[in-house]
């Protein structure tokens, strides 16, 4: 059919109907209402069904694309909003012009056939073709169509160009994409299009198919994890070893509140494994518990503002003990040490001048010894992160 022939517009909006498919459409403008009442005072019901190119209530001539559908109203349902209405697209029309009658959109359209390729049994297009027909059952299978549905509606279209309308018709595409689609004349050039878009789509739902398979299987990890802790809660309640649980519970907490070094936190966080898996009872557990109260304790990335030198130290000790003398009396022998090492003699049996020297001796020997603890101390305290 080559003839022209005049049409009530029907303008869609974020839609665009293909020849051979069928879809709802949901009317509730005054002007759309108004077309659709034309049309179906029309023995073949006929519409031009097009879309808009912008978003707009107020529908003219220049919001609307010039390639649109020739449709057939076949259902109607009024309600209070206005009606819902099945439209089956029939072939594709060119508007060669658009007035505006009765309060609605009239259109003179003329029908666009299909452009064939220049040989229909070339190789190419014939593997072109019957790729785009198993690609489009592969997407069909997995949007979660039956197969036999899916192959049932296929092997009911042998033609390419109407295949391609039929595969395009349910893309889930960008409406100005469909567009392009409908008004692409050539029958291979809309089939290698129509299959770019099939493989976008079928690699999209494979990549959510991995998603989901990820979560689920995290999910599940989860969950087995949980199952797990709430027997070993029950196990634990049964030993009567929930207290200690507690106790571990409070130490890991502890131990994952410091800021470690990396190699020191692996250590950490082995031998806390090791102390889940050891017996409560066992010598292993008290000296795996023993070692990570001594990490916990000690005081990592922070220093004390304190003096460490030690002449310092040795004259303030020397002027606040005065008694602390270096010469011994007169017969005293100076090896005399009140360590308990050899030759020191029984201090009890000395005579007083004598015991309180020792007793001197004795005092400074014990505060140089925590002076030099303490120095050494501090500098293993500031040594740890390193050799953590």
């Amino acid at each position: 059919m080559s003839d022209r022939m005049t049409l009530p517009v029907l303008p869609l909006r974020e839609a665009v109907l293909f020849p051979g498919v069928a879809t709802p459409i949901g009317a509730g403008r005054p002007a759309t209402l108004r077309a659709i009442e034309a049309a179906l005072k029309q023995a073949d019901r006929k519409v031009f069904a097009v879309a808009q190119k912008e978003n707009v209530d107020q529908v003219s001539p220049a919001v609307l694309y010039t390639t649109g559908t020739i449709a057939r109203i076949s259902q109607v349902q009024r309600n209070l909003g206005g009606v819902q209405l099945i439209l089956h697209g029939e072939s594709r029309g060119t508007a060669v012009h658009y007035t505006e009658t009765n309060g609605y959109l009239e259109a003179t359209v003329r029908e666009t056939p299909d452009l064939p390729p220049l040989n229909e049994k070339d190789a190419a297009f014939v593997a072109l073709h019957r790729e785009v027909r198993e690609r489009a059952a592969e997407l069909g299978q997995k949007t979660g169509l039956p197969t036999e549905v899916v192959q049932q509606v296929l092997e009911g279209v042998s033609d390419p160009g109407a295949l391609a309308d039929l595969v395009a018709g349910h893309l889930d595409i960008q409406s100005v994409e469909r567009q392009q689609l409908l008004e692409t004349l050539a029958v291979e050039d809309r089939l290698r299009r129509v299959i770019v878009h099939v493989q976008r789509q079928i690699a999209v739902l494979d990549a959510q198919e991995d998603i989901k398979s990820q979560v689920q299987e995290e999910l599940g990890e989860r969950q087995r994890e949980m199952l797990l802790r709430e027997q070993m809660k029950a196990i634990r309640k049964e030993l009567g070893e929930e207290g200690e649980a507690a106790e571990a519970d409070d130490l890991k907490k502890r131990l994952d509140a410091l800021e470690l070094p990396e190699a020191a936190r692996k250590e950490v966080d082995r031998e806390l494994a090791r102390l889940e898996r050891a017996g409560r009872e066992s010598m292993e557990a008290q000296v795996i518990r023993t070692y990570l109260e001594t990490v916990a304790e000690l005081p990592w990335n922070k220093r004390a503002d304190e003096s460490l030198d030690l002449k310092r130290a040795a004259e303030i000790l020397t002027s606040a003990i005065p008694v602390l003398i270096e010469d011994p009396p007169d017969g005293l022998n100076p090896g005399l040490r009140p360590d308990g090492r050899p030759g020191m003699g029984r201090q009890e049996h000395l005579p007083d001048q004598r015991r309180a020297w020792v007793v001197a001796v004795s005092r400074r020997d014990h505060l140089h010894a925590a002076a030099r603890a303490r120095h050494a101390g501090a500098r293993a305290v500031r040594q740890l992160p390193a050799l953590s």
